[in-house]
């Protein structure tokens, strides 16, 4: 699903992999933050491009989600995966919040324009594309031991503490 160069800069003060983002962390709300580091989620939506081109940390905030969204959630990534005749969909059992739940790597940024007329990614992806910019996530990791954090606002650095944790 690589957008070769495609990817784009700005949304905060980072760079690419190469940039001033040392262990890049995005807090978000669930289920959104779990779906993604389960890859069920692909594609990352933001109002601006993604900063970053590489291993993105991610941290589920604070707010505990409401039953009704998880289960409107799941019924979404239900229905898009079965445009490619995929019904075999294993979801979280749980939904953690402030912790730090693994990582993906970002391997481009698209607008959604592009991304819905993107033929060479199946159309269950190009679904997900509803929002100004679509950051292509790949490869999640799910730590085995999600641990408490607090998070911030905008991609940020992961202080050198929770580093040595992991």
């Amino acid at each position: 699903m690589r957008a070769g160069g495609r990817s784009g800069g700005g949304g905060g003060s980072g760079g690419g992999s190469g940039g001033r983002y040392r262990n890049p962390c995005l807090t978000m709300h669930q289920p959104w933050a779990s779906l993604l580091v389960h890859g069920i989620k692909r594609i990352e939506g933001r109002s601006w491009p993604s900063p970053i081109t590489d291993r993105l940390w991610i941290h589920a905030a604070s707010k505990i989600p409401d039953p009704d969204t998880i289960k409107a959630m799941e019924n979404f990534y239900r229905e898009i995966y079965a445009v490619n005749g995929i019904t075999d969909i294993k979801f979280p059992d749980h939904y953690p919040v402030s912790r730090l739940l693994g990582c993906v790597e970002v391997v481009g940024c698209l607008k959604s324009e592009e991304l819905v007329s993107w033929e060479a990614v199946p159309e269950s992806v190009r679904l997900e594309g509803l929002t100004d910019f679509c950051w292509l996530c790949e490869r999640p990791q799910k730590l085995v031991v999600p641990f408490e954090m607090r998070g911030f606002q905008g991609v940020y650095i992961l202080k050198k503490g929770y580093m040595r944790e992991l």
